[in-house]
């Protein structure tokens, strides 16, 4: 999506979910709609789940059963419902065809839903990210010997320093902490997760994500 440089944390959320728990979701801005009538295997069906989320399916879809998204809905009081193929998650649709996404608290709330579903049948969900994808790196997922990046230039991770007690960054930043690599370089850290691309993520997001990374003219 192209973003409103004007609003730049105003969005919206629309999310796919896979019969395979494969999951997508797009940002787009907060005035756009998605057509109902275009989803799928028509006539589709809407299921109302919490305030401001709904599930919008396609009963006749030829697909196989989508497990995560029937027991997600019947939680909701949707019970038996015949859930095949994706089902698309958006905001109210107020009884129309078109569909407004997600504000970010009610997708947070929603997904934290969703992912106690998942945790109850053993499942989880994953999605498709190419090289380029802006991805969350949590540093503890570093391991030493990993490649650290920082403005494209490769370090070798070595581990982590406390800062010394008393130090006025940890006044500022209370859990900052150093990085250090085998080359001499450093720089403080502060809290739980990084920015970086997806390729240069180290083994351990994947293994915590589910994520899968795709060629790069996927």
């Amino acid at each position: 999506m192209a973003f409103d440089l004007d609003n730049p944390h105003e969005f919206s959320i629309f999310m796919t979910l896979h019969p395979d728990q494969l999951r997508k979701e797009t940002y787009e801005k907060p005035a756009t709609l998605l057509e109902l009538t275009s989803i799928g295997t028509q006539p589709y069906m809407t299921l109302p789940l919490m305030a401001g989320v709904e599930m919008h399916h396609c009963p006749g879809h030829p697909g196989a059963p989508n497990k995560v998204a029937a027991a997600l809905a019947a939680g909701f009081g949707h019970e038996n419902a015949r859930i095949h193929g994706p089902v698309h998650f958006t905001g109210e649709s107020g009884e129309t065809d078109l569909a407004p996404g997600m504000d970010s608290d009610m997708f947070d709330d929603f997904y934290s839903h969703l992912s106690a579903v998942c945790r109850d049948l053993g499942v989880r969900m994953w999605r498709q990210l190419r090289p380029s994808d802006t991805v969350s790196i949590h540093y503890d997922d570093l391991v030493p010997g990993d490649t650290y990046w920082f403005l494209n230039e490769a370090h070798r991770f070595r581990g982590f320093r406390d800062l010394p007690a008393g130090s006025p960054t940890l006044d500022i930043i209370p859990d900052a902490r150093t990085l250090l690599c085998d080359d001499g370089f450093q720089i403080t850290a502060s809290g739980k997760w990084f920015m970086d691309r997806a390729d240069r993520a180290p083994a351990g997001y994947w293994q915590r994500t589910g994520n899968q990374l795709l060629p790069a003219d996927d």
